[in-house]
């Protein structure tokens, strides 16, 4: 129970097998009690899975860390709005007492961007930078406050990608908010070492996930498959491609963003790990 008593803030947190999910189990299976946050979805941005299901996003994350015998305070927010970031902050810290853990997790939905930079259209590229990268930087603005306030120092932990340090074609606006993560969490990391928190970037490769992807949902119809069906697809053909043999669990991110949350990693700031199974090593 090495965090035991404290309390962290994750975003993105809603999906049935999602990064923050796993995260948050984790984070609370080590004693922290933890705030979820994600937007509300329509039916259409769901994955199917969760449809069938009737997931109910953060509310199921939060009776399943309640089941495990965790605290789970569940806060829908819009993070495109600078003004929900902040009440989120601040609602956190209003219930708990305090924060000392963030992770910020949330992400756009992938699929639209996925087109050369020629025919990017404006409003995906801004999207993307406000979700993938403004929302990092205002969460990260707003709980380091509270933690500075609070000096009881503390924990960022950015969840970046490979693509933030190795681009590809069709990926411009994913690629560039993911590449300003992690020179965000460089800078915050020396602004915020002097009040005892550190600021660290997690970088998956593939993950193992349903969360929703538009550009699956089109090559899916394209090819007469289930959503589901083209999605097995692409994991099976990523996992050939990689050294391991198998692409990233939920668990997996979720395990190094739990020791980068806790005491062994004190002195650790600055620095952005992968996570891919080798299939990229800078």
């Amino acid at each position: 129970m090495s965090l035991q008593g404290k309390v962290a803030l994750i975003t993105g947190a809603g999906g049935m097998r999602g990064v923050g999910r796993a995260t948050a189990l984790k984070l609370a299976s080590q004693g922290a009690h933890v705030a979820i946050t994600d937007v509300r979805r329509p039916v259409e941005d769901l994955p199917p899975g969760e449809v069938r299901a009737e997931w109910q996003s953060i509310d199921s994350v939060a009776d399943e860390v309640r089941a495990q015998g965790g605290t789970a305070l569940p806060i829908y927010a819009d993070l495109s709005n600078s003004d929900e970031i902040e009440g989120l902050v601040a609602e956190t810290v209003n219930h708990y007492g305090r924060l000392d853990i963030l992770v910020n997790n949330a992400r756009a939905i992938i699929g639209r961007d996925k087109v050369p930079v020629t025919e990017l259209d404006e409003d995906v590229w801004q999207h993307f930078l406000t979700i993938n990268t403004t929302a990092v930087f205002l969460c990260t603005k707003y709980a380091g406050r509270e933690m500075v306030r609070l000096a009881n120092g503390g924990r960022v932990v950015n969840i970046a990608s490979n693509a933030g340090k190795q681009a590809s074609a069709d990926g411009a606006a994913y690629s560039a908010s993911k590449f300003a993560v992690i020179g965000l969490t460089q800078a915050s990391a020396m602004d915020l070492a002097p009040h005892g928190i550190t600021v660290n970037a997690v970088c998956p490769g593939p993950i193992n996930t349903d969360r929703m992807s538009y550009w699956e949902r089109d090559q899916a119809a394209q090819r007469g498959l289930t959503q589901e069906e083209f999605r097995a697809q692409v994991v099976s053909a990523s996992s050939e491609r990689t050294p391991l043999g198998r692409i990233a669990e939920p668990e997996d991110v979720a395990n190094l963003v739990a020791f980068l949350a806790g005491p062994d990693s004190s002195l650790i700031t600055g620095q952005s790990y992968n996570v891919n199974g080798g299939i990229l090593f800078h």
